[in-house]
């Protein structure tokens, strides 16, 4: 019997919170769902097992800028998150540079997303 994606999620995000090694986790997901022939399914686990963190105090998510991040922008954001998720205990960022944003940035969490880039401030003018 194959294991429900919020199963495995879960799974997945209870071990990497415990501290065992994400890429063993991720390794040891891939070859099931490979097995299984779930593969198809990698992109929405990966959401399953950000989302089932934030219940184990760990926010995980992507900054997008149009330069790379300083660590003042970068200790900001991590308040921000800590502000607008309660018992957060760690934030784990992906920096992503994409110079069409222009400026400010896009925060991409498993359950919101904030746009203050100015690609998008631009775009609003434009409708």
């Amino acid at each position: 019997m194959a294991l429900s994606r919020r199963k495995l999620a879960d799974q997945a995000a209870r071990r990497i919170a415990a501290g065992e090694s994400k890429s063993t986790v991720l390794n040891e997901l891939a070859a099931y769902l490979i097995d299984t022939g779930r593969k198809n399914e990698a992109d929405l686990l990966v959401r399953d097992i950000e989302t089932a963190l934030i219940s184990r105090g760990v926010v995980v998510g992507t900054v997008v800028s149009a330069r790379p991040l300083t660590a003042e922008a970068k200790k900001t954001i991590d308040s921000f998150v800590k502000h607008h998720y309660e018992n957060v205990q760690s934030v784990v960022l992906r920096e992503r540079v994409d110079e069409s944003v222009i400026g400010g940035v896009r925060l991409e969490l498993a359950d919101r997303q904030l746009d203050v880039t100015v690609a998008n401030k631009l775009d609003k003018l434009m409708v």
